[in-house]
């Protein structure tokens, strides 16, 4: 299956996981993807501890393991630790213990969340991960518990959204954190449109509200923007959503934009200026996964449609390098499940830039410790340049007025970061490397 984007050749291809399982969790951390936990049995409830781990280095897997077995699985990266936190436990109960790899030691360690906490939607943020809501102890009910830990004391403290829910998203941009959607408890599954802003830097909480109430919504973040997609809107009548509601860190406002399908459960990633909304459910009362998938051109503001090699209902998305990982899935009524990958990459080291006129920067050393230069092609150029994780999380932003910048990386983690370089000139995308 093969796409061209303005003359540049991306494709997909397949491979497979070792274990096939749905609400899997994933992470991407340095310059590897983890694929944590999952459901491996639905009746009544079986979960398996093994991870997956893909090495974009050399392009090959390995496995480890959880300290127990759990679906559902909270994961999060900060400063060289992997976080896998809390989950659905055998027979849907509820987990609070986090394992945390240490990726400089090689050593793991079992620490504890603030309560139990099935499904938290975790957000990093200020060197702090937010461990946010989920389900509560023995998987009966919810909790609006944000279990908050400081990478910089290596303590935990609490912390609460405003209403108790699970199957909601979050994401961050710079000091910003939102957490939308999601179902208020686990009898009758109501929906709920709220929206939980956090602004880390004044530590103060607001709350807002997406233009339809739904849970089972997805959330990735890209430049200033977030973006909730998808979801199921009533439980009762099965009705899915197609909406995507699109938050403006900087300008707090709202807009919208529609999937081609409406569909919970998506699986969201973001490469180059593209975020990919791929797989989930497509027909709620037949539990009909679909092979969608909706690309979003953040530059262009266009929409295009692919597809998956199978269907995927309840799998993870993830990026790595120059590629999207779409992992894992199943089927309720089917009581199936998957170990197929799809993995969407391009070329060689390239980032998908269909907007970009290719040349007019360069940018050195590469790899970089501590700084790198930004150098224009042609004098009297000027232009925004912003460098930006592989999840689409902004790092740093500047405005250049000279051929020649240098700017300080040292703040940065170890790994991949892709520089983009806005000016007259067009857009334009670079990878590096941070040493």
């Amino acid at each position: 299956m093969l796409i061209c984007v303005q003359n540049i050749k991306a494709q997909w291809s397949v491979d497979h996981i070792s274990q096939a399982r749905c609400w899997p969790g994933a992470v991407t951390a340095q310059d590897k993807i983890y694929i944590v936990g999952g459901y491996i049995g639905y009746t009544p409830g079986v979960m398996t501890k093994r991870i997956d781990i893909y090495d974009n280095t050399n392009g090959t897997w390995s496995t480890d393991s959880l300290s127990s077995q759990r679906g559902d699985v909270g994961c999060a990266y900060l400063n060289n630790k992997v976080f896998f936190a809390g989950g659905t436990t055998n027979g849907y109960g509820s987990a609070k213990e986090v394992d945390i790899y240490d990726m400089l030691t090689f050593a793991w360690r079992v620490d504890s969340l603030q309560t139990y906490q099935a499904s938290p939607v975790p957000v990093v943020i200020n060197n702090k991960i937010l461990f946010a809501g989920g389900v509560a102890t023995g998987g009966v009910g919810v909790t609006k518990t944000i279990s908050v830990y400081d990478d910089a004391t290596g303590l935990w403290s609490k912390d609460s959204l405003s209403l108790g829910r699970f199957g909601h998203a979050g994401a961050a941009v710079g000091n910003i954190a939102v957490f939308a959607g999601g179902y208020t408890n686990t009898t009758s599954y109501p929906t709920t449109n709220r929206v939980d802003i956090f602004n880390s830097t004044t530590g103060v909480w607001s709350t807002s509200a997406l233009s339809q109430a739904r849970g089972n919504i997805s959330a990735i973040a890209f430049g200033t923007k977030i973006y909730f997609a998808g979801g199921l809107t009533n439980v009762n009548t099965g009705v899915l959503s197609n909406k995507v509601d699109i938050y403006d860190v900087n300008s707090s406002t709202w807009s919208t934009a529609t999937l081609s399908q409406a569909r919970r459960n998506v699986a969201v990633a973001a490469l180059g200026d593209f975020l990919f909304f791929a797989g989930g459910e497509q027909n709620f009362s037949a539990n009909t996964p679909s092979d969608r998938v909706d690309i979003y051109n953040v530059t262009t503001g266009l929409w295009s449609i692919d597809t998956l090699s199978a269907p995927h209902d309840a799998a993870i998305g993830a990026s790595v390098g120059n590629k999207i990982m779409i992992a894992g899935g199943g089927s309720y009524s089917a009581n199936t499940f998957s170990d197929v990958v799809d993995i969407f990459s391009t070329p060689g080291t390239n980032v998908i830039t269909p907007s970009s006129v290719n040349g007019f920067f360069s940018v050195w050393p590469n790899p970089a410790k501590d700084k790198i230069t930004i150098d224009f092609q042609e004098n009297g150029i000027d232009g925004t340049i912003i460098i930006f994780a592989i999840n689409g999380q902004k790092q740093i932003e500047r405005q250049l007025y000279q051929q020649k910048t240098e700017i300080d990386i040292s703040q940065l983690e170890k790994g991949i970061y892709f520089i983009k370089l806005i000016n007259k000139s067009g857009v334009e995308v670079k990878r590096i490397i941070k040493e």
